[in-house]
């Protein structure tokens, strides 16, 4: 049994050779089959990661189906990697991103933290995302996005949204990354967000 499946629309054997290469490390199937964009939006049980290998981030993104972007977690490759380019791929609902010429141990971390739950972004880009998008919320638009939301899950919003991971949010509240998840997984049904990108830029809206 897979630990999850990943899926990319380029065609490059070079990148395949790489997803492969990374794939085979955390148990993980490559899906390279003709019809892999009908499996991509076919509901499964294992987490769905799909690579977009960007040489103009800023360009490459307006051309993506938004469709695309609604299901499951996605990670960018790019050629050159700017602080605005992350915060351009963490509005978008980007999980990861890093420059293609990293070393494979390197996307292996990433796409590891990912598969937890976590994003992975470099910190300066998170920090400048939290800290610029912030603004004082209303009263009605922050008790809607509250709205079914138990105090519990109110405090792992709070630490996501700050920026910790999984496991550091788990040991501010004394309890098991599993926990935390399991509070994501409703937070993330209740707020009508498919990734953590999502669920940061809606709480920063606000």
């Amino acid at each position: 049994m897979y630990n999850g499946e990943i899926f990319t629309l380029s065609q490059s054997p070079k990148n395949i050779q790489l997803l492969k290469h990374v794939s085979g490390l955390l148990n993980l199937k490559v899906n390279t089959s003709a019809n892999s964009l009908t499996a991509w939006h076919t509901p499964q049980q294992i987490p769905k990661i799909l690579f977009h290998f960007l040489k103009d981030v800023h360009g490459e993104l307006g051309q993506i189906d938004s469709g695309l972007l609604s299901a499951g977690k996605h990670i960018a490759i790019c050629e050159s990697l700017s602080m605005e380019d992350e915060l351009t791929l963490i509005k978008h609902g980007f999980s990861g991103a890093t420059k293609a010429c990293s070393p494979a141990h390197a996307i292996v971390q990433m796409l590891d933290n990912v598969l937890e739950g976590n994003l992975f972004f470099s910190l300066s880009a998170l920090s400048h995302y939290i800290q610029t998008q912030q603004q004082p919320a209303k009263a009605s638009e922050r008790h809607a996005l509250f709205q079914g939301i138990t105090k519990k899950e109110k405090e792992v919003l709070s630490f996501i949204c700050k920026g910790l991971s999984n496991s550091e949010a788990a040991n501010k509240m004394n309890v098991s990354i599993n926990t935390i998840k399991m509070h994501l997984q409703n937070i993330y049904k209740k707020t009508d967000c498919k990734s953590r990108g999502q669920l940061l830029v809606k709480y920063n809206q606000i």
